[in-house]
């Protein structure tokens, strides 16, 4: 039997402070899934192999259910490692565990900068007209 290449450690005590919830988590793959340019998402599917129908329906809030397995293979192709993890064990929804705290604050950052309409580009803030957040 081949092991999993997504085990890279074994389970340990999590630290719970890292974790943020599947919402935050889909609402920043929603603002990062945006940033691709126009017209590039199915290729962006193909090259990683992720169901091209399933991540627009992640993208558009389309989808009928919570799909963490698929957010979490989407964030790994964007290069955001996570695990998931549930807490309390019989939640519905599960939670996102950062490996460290600079992952998750830079996780925060970005995601608040999401939110705010405000690109986190350097003199940025000295551009004219502040753009409104895009509607995921």
């Amino acid at each position: 039997m081949v092991p999993s290449p997504h085990i890279s450690a074994p389970l340990g005590f999590p630290d719970l402070t890292l974790s943020v919830p599947y919402a935050d988590v889909l609402r920043y793959a929603q603002f990062r899934l945006l940033m691709l340019p126009k017209g590039e998402l199915k290729s962006f599917c193909e090259q990683h192999e992720l169901p091209y129908t399933s991540i627009v329906g992640l993208k558009n809030s389309s989808l009928k259910r919570e799909e963490p397995r698929l957010l979490q293979r989407l964030l790994r192709h964007l290069d955001v490692a996570t695990e998931l993890i549930r807490i309390p064990p019989n939640s519905v929804s599960p939670r996102f565990l950062f490996p460290s705290q600079e992952a998750l604050t830079t996780f925060q950052k970005q995601l608040k900068c999401f939110d705010s309409g405000t690109p986190p580009l350097p003199g940025a803030e000295n551009a004219a007209g502040h753009a409104a957040a895009p509607t995921p």
